[in-house]
């Protein structure tokens, strides 16, 4: 069974890679915050061990849909964890309340968060998209959402072609049918990066998917990806 991967020795954060469809994977971030644990993208799962593991760790208190798109295992969670409240990015909010109507949703930026870390919806996307820098012993861990992927397992064609055409699988790339769709501004989000890595540089990345990514020239190499924006 899959297990919630710790960043750090700290059990400040922990990643977890999911299936939510046939050959289709995405990949959830947890963190600590003042009040207990937050969840980004909760994992559409059927065993709820995935789900009491993470619990041992403290209360479950935040469920973040990253997107109107990553929502689809709030109602498990919030099931199992009643007084989770759900949260999502301030441009995704209209669309999330139309797919959840019975979810009473807030904005992400409503969250409470421990020093050292922060949430931001990035400028230039259509709909919203949560970023997140955690600060672990392990460094500091960005969560990038449907941007920057590390994709290793692919869909079957014909995604699988595309992915591999427009070279956003495999490995660690700028995810371009996220940039085709989703992004409305792309010099505005380029800089808002930019100016990201100059401030607050990542160790560590978690992408909506694929497994979390951690070289040594993490810096350089999202710089690089953000020239195809």
């Amino acid at each position: 069974m899959p297990h919630w991967n710790p960043i750090g020795h700290d059990g400040r954060a922990w990643w977890f890679e999911y299936s939510f469809s046939s050959g289709a994977w995405a990949t959830a971030l947890a963190f600590r915050t003042p009040d207990g644990i937050a969840v980004i993208s909760p994992p559409k799962v059927d065993d709820p061990t995935v789900l009491d593991e993470l619990g041992t760790h403290g209360p479950i208190t935040a469920l973040i849909a990253n997107n109107a798109f990553h929502h689809l295992g709030q109602t498990t969670w919030r099931a199992h964890f009643p007084a989770a409240q759900s949260y999502g990015p301030p441009g995704g909010l209209a669309a999330l309340k139309k797919k959840h109507p019975d979810i009473p949703w807030r904005d992400v930026a409503e969250l409470t968060l421990n020093p050292g870390c922060s949430i931001a919806d990035p400028p230039g996307f259509r709909t919203g998209e949560v970023f997140a820098s955690i600060s672990t012993d392990a460094g500091t861990v960005w969560y990038t959402g449907d941007l920057l992927s590390n994709i290793h397992r692919t869909p079957g064609p014909p995604v699988q072609w595309l992915f591999t055409w427009t070279g956003s699988a495999p490995g660690f790339k700028l995810f371009k049918p996220c940039v085709w769709f989703f992004v409305k501004d792309r010099p505005a989000l380029r800089a808002w990066y930019e100016a990201r890595l100059a401030s607050d540089p990542p160790s560590i990345i978690v992408p909506a998917h694929g497994p979390a990514y951690a070289p040594t020239s993490l810096a350089d190499e999202v710089r690089d990806r953000l020239k195809g924006l």
